[in-house]
């Protein structure tokens, strides 16, 4: 009897062993040096600030694909693209210019690009404009110059600190024509000149042009085909460059969430057929308002009504930044999905606030009424400007991010499959038994000898 009970017991952990050892060779271990590559790739000077509409951009969007391709996901209802038509500021020839002159066109005086003022991004309908005192619609105020010309709207302003390095996103049905951040200094000449009869000419060689974008699409079939599929999904557009080629790298935002996606998709990919059916989605254009998510959600919502989103913006900020759990507008704490994700931090210990704002891509499906969620390390400290590069991102909180999320992605995608959430434990654990329980038959046989 002892000898059959002995027998089952090694069997039984060689299994363990065994099946635990072939997950352990197949997996694709979460590797946060992973993410701060695809970090660094992302915000090279090669592609140029990633701004849509640009060939840079479109040189991510094939990207994404390849890598979709090399891990083996499908094409989403036949394609890895869906394409969309939207505005977006192009750079034109020219340079820029502000400058003071004369009924006579003297030139009185010319301001610094880049140090005196700089386009602020939010428009191009108009890019010049002719401003003195003969021009009825003006106001002034301490901070700001409002014109009105032709029924264009044009915005002089001083923006916080006089900092002129942030960029604001790009909003094609925004009311102004175009907007110019300017020094203090830069404001009070132009106040004076206009007083004293002088005229202020400004050009900036952008315009609003029509282009073509592309969200990107990888699919995994899982066993139950009924079920709509889980979305994972992050932006991968940034603000392009400015007309010093200055480059706005978009690190944090959101190079860091696109990184993220892309290896929780290796990792996610090697767990092998999950239950339900998993789709990772690059959206475009998501610094014009959430343009690629938004033509993503009214292309298949028939195929996606019942999908849980998992979007991620912004990770990987200093880990004194609580992870923030954004949802909709309409969201509360004790919105069904959004009280169920966060049940993880109490079991983690991880520090965590909300935020129910409409400010990333999780907008369109909250709109829908579906179910959706943005994990986000809300610093705006650095974000559009350029300052936001890879040196400040913190492999720490990438790990956070990982450990937090995937509980709830392996729970809705392969049913809190134990094996593959335990399955380190497991090889370690029967491999120990199996070599004590080894040490203890060779000691009972050698005390009967």
């Amino acid at each position: 009897m002892n000898k059959i009970l002995n027998e089952f017991i090694i069997s039984f952990l060689v299994l363990l062993f065994s099946i635990s050892f072939n997950t352990y060779l197949n997996i694709h271990p979460f590797n946060e040096n992973n993410v701060i590559k695809d970090i660094d790739f992302l915000t090279s000077n090669n592609f140029k600030g990633r701004l849509t509409g640009t060939f840079e951009n479109k040189l991510i969007e094939e990207y994404i694909r390849l890598q979709f391709i090399k891990n083996d996901l499908k094409p989403f209802i036949g394609d890895y693209t869906q394409t969309f038509t939207t505005n977006y500021p192009k750079r034109i020839n020219g340079y820029p210019h502000l400058i003071i002159q004369n009924d006579a066109g003297v030139k009185i005086k010319e301001f610094i690009y880049g140090i005196d003022y700089k386009e602020d991004m939010l428009n191009f309908k108009n890019n010049k404009i002719i401003v003195n005192n003969k021009n009825p619609f003006i106001i002034s105020k301490d901070r700001m110059l409002q014109v009105e010309d032709n029924k264009d709207y044009f915005l002089f302003y001083i923006p916080t600190n006089d900092n002129l390095n942030f960029r604001s996103s790009f909003v094609n049905d925004s009311n102004w024509s175009m907007c110019v951040m300017v020094t203090k200094e830069t404001l009070s000449s132009i106040n004076t000149a206009i007083r004293n009869g002088n005229s202020v000419d400004c050009f900036i060689p952008f315009s609003n042009s029509t282009t073509t974008a592309s969200n990107i699409l990888g699919f995994i079939e899982g066993k139950n085909k009924y079920k709509d599929p889980i979305i994972i999904s992050a932006h991968f557009d940034h603000l392009g460059a400015d007309l010093n080629n200055n480059i706005y790298k978009g690190a944090l935002d959101n190079a860091s969430g696109t990184s993220f996606m892309l290896e929780m998709m290796r990792y996610i990919s090697s767990l092998g057929r999950p239950d339900r059916s998993i789709l990772f989605v690059g959206f475009n254009a998501e610094e014009f308002g959430c343009i690629g998510s938004d033509n993503f959600v009214k292309t298949y919502k028939p195929y996606i009504k019942n999908s849980k989103v998992f979007n991620f913006d912004m990770i990987g900020s200093n880990q004194d930044i609580p992870l923030c759990l954004m949802g909709g507008k309409q969201d509360s704490k004790n919105t069904k999905f959004i009280k169920n994700i966060s049940t993880v931090y109490s079991s983690q210990n991880i520090n965590i606030n909300y935020l129910f704002e409409d400010n990333s891509d999780h907008k369109a499906f909250r709109d829908n009424n579906i179910d959706a969620i943005t994990f986000c390390d809300n610093d705006t400290s650095r974000i559009h400007t350029l300052k936001d590069n890879p040196k400040f991102i913190k492999i720490n909180s990438i790990s956070r991010c990982f450990n937090f999320s995937n509980k709830k992605i392996l729970e809705f995608c392969f049913n809190n499959n134990f094996m593959i959430i335990y399955y380190k434990q497991i090889l370690y654990l029967s491999l120990f038994f199996i070599v004590i329980f080894l040490i203890l038959i060779c000691l009972h046989k050698n005390y009967n000898h």
